[in-house]
């Protein structure tokens, strides 16, 4: 568990390291160095990008976006839900017919069309009770 040590070299350093080694003809060091080269390059890029979104944020909080100043972010508008789908109407009585209830979705009234049979039952009820109706 020993400290771990990193040298952090400048662009410039890695630069002439890898003309001294092309120099040399060590082809092996050269893809090394360009290597190490470009992951410097994406660190300092990095930080770079951090420090400018640092920057950003201090001086947001300075003109008071915190509070509602200046650059602070607009609230948006809730979206619209949609509309909700509208009731089937309710089935209305109908009325009584033949000692049903019966339900129309228009409302109106029941027609009693068996007259026929109330004056056959009050000339032969027990034909009538036959057909399975009471009276």
């Amino acid at each position: 568990m020993g400290l771990r040590v990193e040298i952090i070299l400048p662009i410039k350093y890695y630069k002439e390291q890898i003309a001294k080694a092309k120099k040399a003809g060590d082809m092996k060091k050269v893809k090394e160095l360009q290597k190490d080269l470009k992951q410097r390059e994406a660190e300092i890029n990095k930080q770079e990008a951090m420090d400018r979104n640092a920057r950003a944020n201090a001086a947001d909080l300075k003109a008071g976006s915190a509070m509602g100043g200046a650059n602070a972010p607009k609230p948006r508008s809730k979206p619209m839900k949609p509309p909700k789908p509208m009731k089937k109407p309710a089935m209305a009585y109908g009325g009584m017919a033949n000692k049903k209830q019966h339900m129309y979705s228009g409302g109106g009234q029941v027609k009693d069309n068996m007259k026929g049979l109330k004056k056959l039952a009050e000339k032969r009820p027990d034909i009538v009770r036959k057909m399975g109706y009471n009276v």
